[in-house]
């Protein structure tokens, strides 16, 4: 099986890839850490404007994801599949796990008051909402 680490590019990273590296471990599964770029920012962060091929085979999409998850895996000594999507951020976690069976997703929440929740939403909250399989919160309460 398969745990996915959905990971963005905030100093929780690296804490969300070594919990999911122990879970992956624990039950020799293999470990997949997944960034998802929102297509608004997208064009901000290769500072190109991408037509309608598909951006998640773009070499620089591809570069721009391997840092980030080379940054938060740089400390964990298990192997690594590194996973971009592009599009809504709780839609594509689920959607990643569930095509691939996962057993796990961990994630890392931010710690936010109930108004912020109501009023700016929550990727941990909604992911796990929407996911019919077990979501671990590495970083604490969102």
């Amino acid at each position: 099986m398969v745990v996915v680490a959905a990971i963005d590019d905030s100093e929780r990273a690296s804490r969300v890839a070594d919990e999911a590296a122990k879970l992956a471990a624990a039950f020799d599964d293999e470990l997949h850490v997944l960034h998802v770029f929102e297509r608004s920012k997208l064009v901000d962060v290769l500072e190109v404007t991408l037509d309608e091929e598909d951006v998640t085979e773009n070499y620089e999409v591809q570069q721009a994801a391997d840092r980030i998850v080379g940054s938060a895996t740089a400390a964990v000594e298990y192997p690594v599949t590194t996973v971009v999507r592009v599009g809504d951020p709780a839609k594509s976690i689920v959607e990643y796990a569930d095509g691939v069976d996962a057993r796990y997703i961990v994630i890392g929440g931010r710690k936010r008051t109930p108004a912020g929740k109501a009023l700016f939403g929550s990727v941990t909250q909604k992911v796990m909402l929407n996911a019919d399989r077990p979501v671990v919160n590495a970083a604490g309460s969102s």
